[in-house]
């Protein structure tokens, strides 16, 4: 087979803002990642540094979870081609953590986690759900609302796009985009306002287990040629493009009662393993909820975030016959092997987590806007993302823990880059938040070329003024 013949795009959400602006010369004409960035780097490093050390003060958290599965059929995306919902194969579903600390004064610092079953979030649906949140929550900074997609490929758009195959206007009875945003919004700033409600003394601790669930998608070839899931059975294959990781990186929080109240659980994998089905569905992420409830309890919550994975898939490249039949033998589909694992991993680090609950810890959360370097010459995608002048990148201090965010389908590398750079204990990182900036990949993989390393707007260049940028703020929460 033809190794070039699989390498079909995989077109994300559909992303072309009827109303966005497009990319001007001007942008294209990207400056370089030296002097200009180190610069802003200082004038952020100086705005946003604390009045004085940092100090431990009480913590207080809230949850909710809401349903944002729609009521109508949609046009699922993240393939290539149209597909209309037929059935909603299980819920799509938004979960909400308010987290804040408090001294003598008052609120010392705050932040909204939501994690929503969802392919991304456009920065035009970000702002939208902060204009409405902004009356609904007079206490809340609607700037440290920090939302995050699953990127299950098997739940609707937000917003209109000019993509053919995208376009529902000639599909009777077919919700559209813009009123799934509509319904979208309502909902998950019910959850937020709802979690914010709900605060109440609280404990956190963090736990790390292993998980083997997302895995390079790249094969790459002797000729230096990389196919997004080339076949690796040919005798041109060479080897995987990268690297994988395994770690399952979870916050556990209680409430002061010491009772497990729900779980931050981030892996480096996308939702992605039943894509093509013309069902609506959260993908293994349904199926890790159910598996971690059977175990924990009914009323647990779990907010799932996707790290550093714009090279990643739980799609195997090799050895998946000896995985289907593993599966097999336990009565188990591939999406519930995963969550088998998933919530063993939970499971296991629970016992040490509950060693350590912190009823009182360092929070610190910093929004920063970030402009990075576009690819010169530029090699702008198919379909349009949001503006990367700037990005928004938040920045969190929990106790050991830090959480950093970014806008892209970020290459595994960079992710691993910040880990390994960064002063906490533990680093969380999130993608896909807030803004939907297409993929970020590595320098090695625009040498080999294919689908998610030919059409991107910025490049390793960018990449590494991310990187730099986010450790920068990271290591100054832990002088």
């Amino acid at each position: 087979m033809d190794n070039t013949s699989i390498d079909k795009p995989l077109v994300r959400l559909g992303i072309q803002l009827a109303l966005a602006v497009g990319l001007t010369a001007g942008l294209l004409a990207a400056p370089s990642a030296g002097a200009a960035e180190n610069a802003e780097a200082a004038r952020q490093d100086a705005a946003a540094a604390p009045p004085g050390p940092a100090r431990e003060h009480p913590l207080f958290a809230g949850w909710a979870s809401v349903d944002i599965t729609p009521r109508k059929p949609v046009n699922l995306v993240g393939q290539y081609d149209k597909r209309i919902s037929r059935a909603i194969l299980d819920p799509l579903t938004a979960t909400a953590l308010a987290l804040e600390t408090r001294g003598d004064a008052g609120p010392v610092d705050q932040a909204i986690l939501i994690s929503c079953d969802v392919i991304g979030i456009p920065r035009a649906v970000m702002d939208k759900l902060r204009a409405t949140l902004e009356p609904r929550l007079p206490g809340f900074d609607v700037r440290k609302l920090l939302l995050n997609g699953t990127h299950t490929h098997t739940a609707p758009g937000l917003v209109e796009t000019t993509y053919k195959p995208y376009d529902v206007r000639g599909d009777p009875g077919v919700m559209p985009p813009s009123e799934y945003a509509e319904f979208f919004i309502e909902r998950v700033a019910r959850a937020a306002v709802e979690a914010w409600e709900k605060r109440r003394p609280a404990g956190l601790s963090w736990g790390l287990g292993y998980a083997s669930v997302g895995t390079n998608r790249r094969a790459v070839y002797f000729d230096g040629k990389a196919v997004m899931y080339g076949t690796t059975d040919a005798a041109n294959f060479s080897h995987i493009e990268g690297y994988r990781d395994d770690g399952v990186e979870m916050l556990f929080c209680w409430d002061a009662d010491q009772k497990l109240t729900g779980i931050v659980v981030n892996i480096a994998c996308t939702s992605q393993e039943t894509e093509g089905l013309s069902e609506v569905s959260a993908d293994f992420w349904h199926d890790t909820r159910e598996a971690v409830r059977r175990r924990l309890g009914a009323d647990v919550h779990i907010l799932a975030q996707c790290a550093a994975a714009g090279d990643q898939s739980p799609h195997l490249l090799y050895r998946r016959q000896a995985e289907e039949v593993m599966a097999k033998r336990r009565g188990l589909t591939r999406r519930q092997e995963i969550a088998r694992r998933i919530a063993g991993a939970v499971e296991d680090a629970l016992s040490a987590a509950r060693q350590d609950v912190k009823t009182a810890l360092i929070f610190q959360h910093e929004v920063l806007s970030i402009d990075l370097p576009e690819q010169v010459p530029p090699s702008p995608p198919f379909v349009e993302g949001d503006p990367v002048h700037p990005v928004e990148v938040h920045v969190l201090r929990l106790g050991d823990v830090s959480i950093a965010t970014n806008p892209f389908e970020l290459y595994l590398d960079y992710g691993v880059r910040i880990k390994a750079r960064s002063k906490a204990v533990l680093t969380l990182l999130v993608q896909l938040a807030g803004q939907d900036c297409g993929y970020l990949p590595t320098a090695r993989a625009v040498k080999g070329g294919g689908y998610s390393a030919e059409n991107f707007v910025v490049g390793a260049e960018g990449g590494q003024v991310l990187v730099d940028q986010t450790v920068r703020r990271i290591n100054a929460m832990f002088p």
